[in-house]
């Protein structure tokens, strides 16, 4: 049965979708708080002031904002323990949002993780999210295509897709977004031949997985595990990168050298 109210003049459960539709078309956090049920159903949502500052940094690559040279903002480093939700919101909402609500249906994601399982558990979650009946009420125009719709690699019929990949393993296909999450173990740390081997695939190979060296973007988020590590390439090599560095404890000594990498 229709609610319809003759004061507004229209269907309200059409008027809540609308809401819904301009509420996460500017935000990426009000899209996380209205979508969360369809992923984490079981659990509630708890906002933390950490994820407002990491919206605002992927809004940015969205956005396509400049930097002060002129070039996109596209390239994150992103240090933060575990547990505080960085996986749910890079590699499942943020993609998500960007297709349905900013109507960039057209964007391709490579996500690669330490291990393929972690890396397709992640792509389940937001295949299940954009083929639910929520978000397939507020965003029609986002439609996984039947032929090519798989756990490691599914694709939209306008032809954005996301696919699932070990880190060291990308081939083939490029992106427009390439996210890079956790791409060492606690295990992997521990073995100097894998770090130089993930180091060298990073700087060799990840980037020519871009759609575009000038638009596309890279965003690496993990937690530090060694000093050599994905982070220490970057910062060691000052490739270029927007550095958000969020310890598990504030430490004073940090605080100021964040704030220089964030600025």
């Amino acid at each position: 049965m229709k609610r319809d109210d003759p004061l507004l003049g229209e269907n309200l459960d059409e008027l809540l979708i609308k809401l819904d539709r301009s509420d996460c078309k500017e935000s990426l956090v009000s899209f996380i708080k209205l979508a969360w049920h369809m992923v984490e159903p079981g659990a509630p949502y708890v906002h933390g002031w950490h994820l407002d500052f990491l919206a605002y940094h992927l809004e940015s690559i969205t956005f396509e904002e400049k930097l002060d040279d002129g070039s996109l903002y596209n390239r994150l480093l992103i240090n933060i323990p575990p547990g505080t939700m960085k996986s749910l919101m890079v590699n499942v909402f943020w993609p998500a949002w960007e297709w349905g609500p900013c109507n960039k249906s057209h964007l391709r994601y490579i996500c690669a993780s330490h291990s393929q399982e972690l890396a397709i558990r992640d792509g389940l979650k937001m295949r299940r999210l954009v083929e639910s009946d929520w978000y397939k009420e507020r965003w029609p125009h986002v439609q996984i295509s039947r032929d090519q719709n798989q756990k490691q690699k599914f694709e939209n019929t306008d032809l954005g897709f996301r696919q699932c990949a070990a880190a060291g393993s990308i081939t083939g296909a490029r992106a427009d977004r390439v996210i890079i999450d956790d791409p060492l173990s606690v295990q992997d740390s521990m073995s100097q031949q894998i770090k130089d081997s993930t180091n060298t695939w990073f700087l060799e190979a990840v980037p020519t997985r871009l759609v575009s060296p000038e638009k596309s973007a890279i965003i690496v988020i993990m937690q530090r595990l060694a000093e050599d590590d994905v982070s220490g390439i970057i910062l060691e090599k000052d490739l270029g990168y927007d550095h958000i560095l969020l310890p598990m404890r504030y430490e004073p000594g940090r605080a100021q050298r964040s704030e220089e990498h964030t600025s």
